[in-house]
C-alpha cells in the first residue's frame, strides 16, 4: 500500500521536475514513492488516505466528474501482466506516453475509459486512467498532457 501522499506545490516558472519533462508553470507536482506526475493549478488531488494504492486528480470544480486516475499494484505476479506482456489477446495495443513503453485500451462502460499500463522492472504495475475515450481530441489531448509528466520510480519496463 501506498504510503500518505505529500501536498503538492505550484511551481512559478518551467523547472525540471521529479518527472522527466518540464513542468508548466503554476503546475502541482505530486511525487509519491513510486511516481511523480504533474497536474493543472486548477485541478485538485483526492484525499488520499494510507490505505489507497490509487490517487485521482479532479478536473476543475469536480461538476463534471473529470478525474485521471493513477492506480499503482507492487510485487504483480507474472501471470497477471498479460494486458501487458500481450495486449492484443485483450483488445489492447503497445503504444509510447511519457517515453515509456505501455499498452492502451479502451473500456468501461460504452467504452469510455482509456487504460494505459506500464510494469517496471520490479514487477509495479501502473495504470494510468481516464474516462475520456469519447471526449473530443482536445479534451483527450489535455489528459495526456498530465498523464505525459508521469515518471515512475524505476523506469526500466519489465520484460516479457
Amino acid at each position: 500500500m501506498m504510503p500518505l501522499l505529500p501536498t503538492p506545490t505550484a511551481t512559478s516558472t518551467p523547472v525540471l521536475s521529479p518527472t522527466h519533462t518540464n513542468v508548466h508553470a503554476g503546475w502541482q507536482v505530486l511525487a509519491t514513492p513510486y511516481f511523480s506526475m504533474a497536474y493543472p493549478p486548477d485541478w485538485t488531488l483526492g484525499t488520499p488516505t494510507s490505505s489507497t494504492d490509487w490517487v485521482v486528480i479532479w478536473g476543475p470544480g469536480h461538476q463534471d466528474a473529470v478525474q485521471v486516475t493513477v492506480v499503482l499494484k507492487t510485487g504483480v505476479p507474472q501471470g497477471e501482466l498479460a494486458l501487458y506482456c500481450q495486449p492484443q489477446s485483450e483488445g489492447a495495443r503497445p503504444t509510447t506516453l511519457a517515453s515509456l513503453p505501455m499498452t492502451l485500451q479502451v473500456t468501461g462502460l460504452g467504452n469510455s475509459v482509456r487504460v494505459w499500463r506500464f510494469v517496471n522492472a520490479q514487477q509495479t504495475l501502473y495504470l494510468l486512467q481516464v474516462g475520456d475515450a469519447q471526449a473530443d481530441a482536445a479534451t483527450q489531448a489535455r489528459h495526456e498532457s498530465i498523464f505525459a509528466t508521469f515518471r515512475p520510480d524505476n523506469a526500466t519496463p519489465w520484460h516479457c
